[in-house]
C-alpha cells in the first residue's frame, strides 16, 4: 500500500511540474505570433503625386515594407515597375521620385 501511495504521490508532483514549465513557453509563442509588423501601415497603393511628396523617412518605410515582401503599387506602374522604383529610392531618394514622375505618368 505504501509504495501505491508514493508512485500517486510522485505522478501527482511530476504533473504539476510539467504544466508549471510548459505554461511559461506557450505564454512566450502567443507573443512572438502577436508581434507588431510597421510595414503594415504603409498603404499598399500611391498615386504619383503622393509617392513625390513623400518624406525620406515615409519613403524609408515604404521601402521596408517592399523589402518584407509587401506589394506595393504607384499609380500607372506595374507592380514590378513600382518595387524596381521603390528599391532605387534607397540609393537616391530625388531620383527615385524623378523616375516614378517619368515612367508611371
Amino acid at each position: 500500500m505504501t509504495r501505491f501511495n508514493t508512485f500517486i504521490r510522485k505522478g501527482v508532483i511530476l504533473s504539476i511540474l510539467t504544466t508549471s514549465l510548459a505554461a511559461p513557453a506557450s505564454i512566450a509563442t502567443a507573443e512572438e505570433a502577436q508581434e507588431f509588423n510597421p510595414s503594415d501601415l504603409v498603404p499598399r497603393r500611391f498615386s504619383v503625386s503622393k509617392f513625390t511628396q513623400l518624406s525620406d523617412p515615409e519613403l524609408y518605410d515604404v521601402l521596408v515594407a517592399v523589402r518584407r515582401g509587401r506589394a506595393i503599387t504607384i499609380d500607372g506602374c506595374s507592380v514590378s515597375q513600382s518595387r524596381a522604383i521603390i528599391r532605387s529610392s534607397s540609393k537616391d531618394p530625388e531620383v527615385a521620385r524623378r523616375q516614378a514622375i517619368t515612367s508611371c505618368s
